[in-house]
């Protein structure tokens, strides 16, 4: 065989190749598999706030039914519908991730993010704790907290 021909197979045989270490290496590297058990509708509910809210409660109005959706977002994956915020916001779309055996849930406007933390409890439920921060830190260290359920429902036809 002569070097030309050697360099030509060598070079029909990486490009047969890419897409199959491309989707090995893609399977490896994404969560969403990992997050398909996960995804899926839920009602949310909430125990009572360990403080309260004030004037920025319109701006934690947790949904009580939400879609935790496998389309890509940035920093996650995508949640509807988003808070109901009073004035409109460019602040990316309210995101999910699951990360080994935590789901965490944010919507934010930019300035006032309500976190969610849940673990599952079993197979339809997840359950823990809602979180909210401010950017004007008017909570102090004491921010104020409530227990979450959230239960799997059927998801509405498209």
């Amino acid at each position: 065989m002569t070097d030309s021909v050697k360099k030509w197979f060598v070079t029909a045989l990486i490009i047969l190749a890419l897409p199959l270490i491309h989707a090995r290496l893609g399977a490896q590297a994404s969560p969403l598999s990992c997050s398909n058990a996960i995804a899926g509708r839920y009602l949310l509910t909430l125990s009572e706030w360990s403080r309260p809210l004030g004037t920025n409660a319109t701006y934690h109005a947790i949904p009580t039914d939400v879609l935790l959706d496998t389309i890509a977002v940035r920093g996650g994956w995508k949640i509807s519908p988003d808070i109901k915020y009073p004035y409109p916001h460019r602040f990316p779309a309210p995101r999910w991730t699951f990360v080994r055996d935590t789901v965490q849930i944010m919507w934010s406007n930019g300035f006032q993010p309500t976190i969610l933390r849940l673990v599952r409890n079993n197979a339809n439920e997840l359950r823990g704790e809602a979180v909210v921060r401010s950017d004007a830190n008017e909570y102090g260290d004491n921010l104020p907290r409530a227990e979450v359920t959230a239960r799997r429902i059927a998801c509405a036809p498209r």
